[in-house]
């Protein structure tokens, strides 16, 4: 196997001024070609894995880390607040998803080329002359999106990606990073829209407490009957409906694994 794009030994993380650790003892190695979905219930830990994968935390936040994070290759976040990622010097949709590449130094050429690709990727190449300011908020998300995916990221951290977006826009960014990892990129995504991951994601971390409280392929994880404890997430709808009607076990996770159990 590759060396992983992104590891993490050990990790724990305590943001300035707090005594509980926000991540505490966190591994996790992610290879090219995967996608891992982070699950948890709010303040379980999971953006913060995010921000200590991209070298924010505690880079830029403060803070305290110890143990160790190794990330090969160029990452790139995207945060659930869009507008807080607009770079503000730009005009146009367009020199807006420039803006990342040209600060890279890479020649116009090539700058055009990934801008136009980007744009069409996200289905925004209509908005690319509007003022980022007059966007609504999921069109903002495709936009900065395409400002990440401008910049080539071997390694693409994504914090609720589909929370501006309608169901449309949502299945676009699933069917996305399903994409770019068969094109060799690691994703890792934490998200709240767990009915996509049975078949978004390859894996799944649960954090729990910024702990892993469990770890491995996404349908086994997603159908393990902890996650509806008093500090998991829970698990799809259809698992959800499933536990609800006290039905057997193994929990299914889609319409599809319903109908296969139809006889």
């Amino acid at each position: 196997m590759t060396p992983p794009r992104l590891a993490l030994e050990h990790v724990t993380y305590h943001y300035p001024a707090t005594g509980a650790p926000a991540l505490a003892d966190v591994s996790l190695e992610l290879h090219g070609g995967e996608v891992v979905g982070v699950i948890g219930t709010v303040g379980a830990g999971a953006s913060t894995l995010l921000l200590v994968a991209a070298g924010l935390a505690p880079r830029v936040l403060g803070g305290t880390l110890s143990g160790a994070v190794h990330c090969d290759g160029r990452s790139a976040i995207l945060l659930p607040t869009p507008w807080t990622q607009v770079s503000g010097m730009a005009f146009t949709v367009w020199h807006e998803v420039a803006f990342g590449p040209a600060n890279l130094g890479w020649p116009h050429e090539r700058i055009s080329i990934s801008v136009d690709r980007a744009l069409t990727r996200v289905d925004v190449a209509q908005l690319r002359d509007r003022d980022p300011a007059t966007l609504s908020g999921g069109e903002l998300q495709r936009v900065i999106l395409a400002g990440i995916l401008a910049m080539e990221p071997e390694l693409l951290l994504l914090d609720e990606p589909t929370a501006e977006l309608d169901p449309a826009g949502a299945r676009l960014v699933w069917d996305l990073a399903r994409a770019l990892a068969r094109e060799g990129t690691a994703v890792l995504v934490a998200t709240s829209d767990l009915d996509a991951l049975p078949d978004a994601a390859d894996r799944v971390v649960w954090l729990a407490g910024g702990r892993v409280r469990a770890a491995g392929p996404a349908r086994a994880v997603l159908a393990d009957a902890a996650l509806w404890s008093d500090d998991g997430p829970g698990s799809t709808s259809i698992a959800g409906a499933w536990q609800l009607a006290g039905l057997p076990a193994p929990l299914p996770l889609t319409v599809a694994d319903v109908l296969a159990r139809v006889p």
